[in-house]
């Protein structure tokens, strides 16, 4: 799947390689960084693919992604078929599957629901702010895939239960980017990037990638910074263990205003109050 662009009727070419012939598959579709995983057969075998060329992801990316999401993939497997060329309309909805098998994957790596109880919050955030349904909706979409960037991370840094090293904790600073970039051919999911790239931003400026700052911070992305800290503080990750809601209630009280937004803490609070 190529970057989008400027054709006004895009196409799709299907790159069935099922002669055996690892060739065909070079021959029908320019080399591509990475592929991901959308379709299964009977024996839960992966067998389709969607072909992404990107240079915003980095080397190894198709080996850390293998290695998350368990894919043993071979370019020469007789049977595989790639998906490759803008995504049209018929494959947007697949896309987006893939994208959240990519987001079960990661939680199944560091033994956790993380992505899942991330969008859990953030809707309900979203509600005690009183935010439009359909807002609320894209929110918890843009939870769910919040974390899709740290699907082509080493699994070794992203399951590292010690502190990383400086060099390490700039590759787990990418995963907004990385997340961004995955998204980045879909239309479909184009309104819910830019929460995904910004998540990880400060309210006082000082966060990444970007360093937006207050309301130049999407809301949507102000909302996932809250939900994706408490989620972490109250559940534990694989690099720190889990504390209580009143401990996590007077984290975030003590960060509003610089890592958080103010008025996202105080429906948090609220809503601690009433659960």
């Amino acid at each position: 799947m190529s970057r989008q662009t400027s054709n006004s009727n895009p196409g799709i070419k299907l790159v069935p390689n099922n002669t055996g012939d690892a060739g065909r598959v070079e021959e029908q579709i320019r080399p591509v960084q990475i592929m991901i995983p959308m379709e299964l057969d009977r024996k839960n075998r992966v067998f389709g693919f969607f072909a992404l060329d990107t240079d915003e992801l980095p080397e190894g990316s198709q080996k850390n992604l293998n290695e998350i999401t368990g894919t043993p993939f071979k370019p020469e497997l007789a049977g595989l078929t790639v998906y490759a060329g803008p995504v049209v309309q018929a494959l947007q909805e697949n896309y987006s599957k893939a994208l959240f098998m990519l987001a079960d994957s990661i939680d199944r790596c560091d033994n956790s629901a993380h992505s899942q109880n991330t969008a859990l919050w953030a809707k309900r955030i979203s509600e005690t702010m009183r935010l439009a349904e359909d807002e609320v909706i894209e929110i918890s979409l843009a939870s769910r895939l919040h974390d899709i960037g740290k699907s082509i991370i080493p699994r070794e840094v992203l399951t590292k239960p010690g502190p990383l090293t400086v060099e390490e904790w700039q590759i787990i600073k990418r995963h907004s980017e990385y997340g961004a970039a995955l998204m980045q051919p879909s239309q479909s999911l184009s309104d819910i990037t830019p929460l995904v790239l910004a998540h990880h931003e400060r309210f006082d400026g000082k966060g990444y990638p970007n360093g937006l700052a207050g309301q130049d911070i999407p809301l949507g992305a102000r909302i996932i910074g809250v939900a994706d800290a408490f989620s972490t503080m109250v559940t534990g990750r694989a690099y720190r263990a889990p504390i209580s809601f009143e401990q996590a209630r007077q984290d975030l009280l003590r960060n509003s205003g610089t890592q958080f937004d103010p008025d996202v803490v105080i429906a948090m609070t609220k809503l601690m109050d009433r659960i």
